[in-house]
C-alpha cells in the first residue's frame, strides 16, 4: 500500500514538474529594456514576466530577443506556438529575431528578422508598440519567401512587437 502511494506520488510529481517546465520555456523573465535614443538619453522600462505567445497565436518580441517558435500547420494555418530553446526541428521552427542597430549611443534603426522552414510562404500581420506614441500601431510586412529569411526595418524605436495571424501560402 505505501509503495503504490509512493509510485503514485512520484509519478504525480514528474508529470506536473514537466507541464511546470513546458510552460515555462514560454514565459519571459522579467528584465529591463534598454534602448538607444541618442547621445543623451535612452528608454528604459522594467518588464515583467509575460508569455512568448499569447492565445496560442500571438508572438510577443522585445528588442534584443531572438526567438525559435515551433508550430504546427492546420489547414495551412499555424497554430499551436511554442518556444524552444534552439532548433530541434528544422521543418517547423521558425526563428525570429528582432534588434536595434545603432551609431555609438544613436538609434538607426529597429530589424525584424523571419527564417521561414517551410515550402510555402508565411504570411502574417504585425502591430508595434512605438517609444514615441506609447501605443500600439498597425504596420505592413512583407510574406516570407518559403525557404527563406526575410528582413523588415522601422527607423523608428519600436519597444515591441505582436506578430499576428500566421498563415502559409503557394508562392
Amino acid at each position: 500500500m505505501i509503495k503504490n502511494a509512493l509510485i503514485l506520488l512520484f509519478a504525480t510529481l514528474t508529470i506536473v514538474q514537466g507541464y511546470s517546465q513546458a510552460s515555462k520555456a514560454n514565459v519571459r523573465p522579467a528584465f529591463d529594456l534598454k534602448l538607444f535614443v541618442d547621445d543623451n538619453q535612452f528608454y528604459s522600462a522594467p518588464m515583467v514576466e509575460t508569455p512568448y505567445i499569447i492565445n496560442d497565436s500571438i508572438i510577443q518580441i522585445f528588442p534584443g530577443e531572438k526567438l525559435f517558435v515551433e508550430a504546427d500547420v492546420v489547414k495551412n494555418k499555424l497554430t499551436n506556438f511554442r518556444v524552444v530553446n534552439e532548433t530541434t526541428d528544422e521543418k517547423k521552427t521558425i526563428v525570429i529575431d528582432f534588434h536595434q542597430t545603432s551609431n555609438g549611443k544613436i538609434h538607426e534603426q529597429m530589424i525584424l528578422i523571419i527564417d521561414n522552414p517551410f515550402d510555402k510562404q508565411i504570411y502574417y500581420k504585425a502591430k508595434m508598440h512605438l517609444m514615441k506614441h506609447k501605443r500600439w500601431v498597425d504596420t505592413s510586412v512583407y510574406p516570407v519567401m518559403a525557404k527563406l529569411r526575410a528582413i523588415e526595418m522601422w527607423p523608428d524605436i519600436v519597444t515591441s512587437l505582436a506578430l499576428i495571424g500566421f498563415e502559409l501560402r503557394e508562392q
